[in-house]
């Protein structure tokens, strides 16, 4: 019998998935199992929560920091919680917690409690938890991996540990976005104040409308492309890369300035390993 290479490829990368799984579990790597022979089938199925009216501005704070957290506007003024997670395969460990939804004060309280590692081999897992809220309720995701805002009106602020944050159509008096690893994406928001900063990713800006803020990001290129209308200055600068405004090349070993309108209000857009791209009034970079 003849095997083709294709073959022989997929069998030897699962044969060293097993062989490090039995090592990870050996080691007390997955507390939930004591040896390779509790491989099981392990899966995990979105599901919905009921709905809650805690009334028309909530306070919304979310700890959930293994999940891609999205947020979305309501169109019945309650707060609706899905767990989006799903998981199918074999492997070693738990399923992971469910998401739970408690009231507070001021609004809720969504969390999904911590649980031991797994491993799933042959199949695939995928963590969410998806939010949706009166669209001027205050947001606060404390942590996650990764999150997606769009259409809120209330202020908005987003940790994320590992992943990328995407944030479409927002018009708030404050928006503060954090990850530790991946990039940050902006498009159509208009905020009184804003900062976005990764230590890890690039930053790609579209249509923004800001008084006060900051772009910032240790490792990554960062694309702003500002509204039409607009009263701010920009200051620009980089470590290592280069800064074009409007596509003109700027001097590289300065901070650059760049005002538009009245440059009344202020962006600090800022990198040290990367270049800087801004556009205002739809020219091209």
């Amino acid at each position: 019998m003849r095997y083709s290479r294709t073959g022989i490829i997929a069998v030897l990368i699962a044969a060293e998935l097993f062989v490090a799984s039995i090592i990870i579990v050996s080691a007390g790597g997955l507390k939930t199992f004591t040896s390779a022979s509790s491989g099981h089938d392990i899966a995990f199925e979105p599901y919905s929560l009921p709905a809650l009216d805690a009334g028309s501005k909530p306070h919304v704070v979310i700890d959930d920091p293994d999940s891609r957290v999205v947020i979305t506007p309501s169109s019945d003024g309650k707060i609706h919680v899905s767990d989006s997670t799903r998981i199918a395969g074999w492997g070693w460990g738990s399923r992971p917690q469910r998401v739970r939804v408690s009231q507070t004060s001021d609004g809720v309280l969504i969390e999904r409690p911590s649980s031991p590692g797994r491993i799933v081999i042959f199949g695939f897992e995928a963590s969410g938890t998806e939010v949706a809220l009166p669209a001027n309720a205050t947001v606060e995701i404390r942590n996650s991996s990764g999150a997606m805002l769009s259409d809120l009106t209330g202020t908005v602020t987003a940790h994320s540990s590992d992943g990328r944050i995407t944030a479409t159509n927002l018009r708030s008096s404050e928006v503060s976005l954090h990850t530790s690893d991946g990039r940050i994406d902006l498009t159509g928001v208009d905020a009184d104040k804003l900062d976005a900063t990764t230590l890890d990713g690039s930053i790609r800006v579209s249509d923004l409308r800001v008084r006060n803020g900051s772009l910032r990001t240790s490792d990554g290129s960062i694309t702003v492309a500002l509204a039409d209308s607009g009263d701010v200055t920009v200051r620009a600068r980089t470590l290592d890369g280069s800064v074009r405004i409007n596509g003109t090349r700027q001097d590289d070993s300065v901070p650059v300035d760049y005002k538009l309108g009245n440059g009344a209000g202020s962006l600090d857009v800022a990198t040290q390993d990367g270049s800087i791209r801004v556009t205002t009034n739809g020219a091209n970079s």
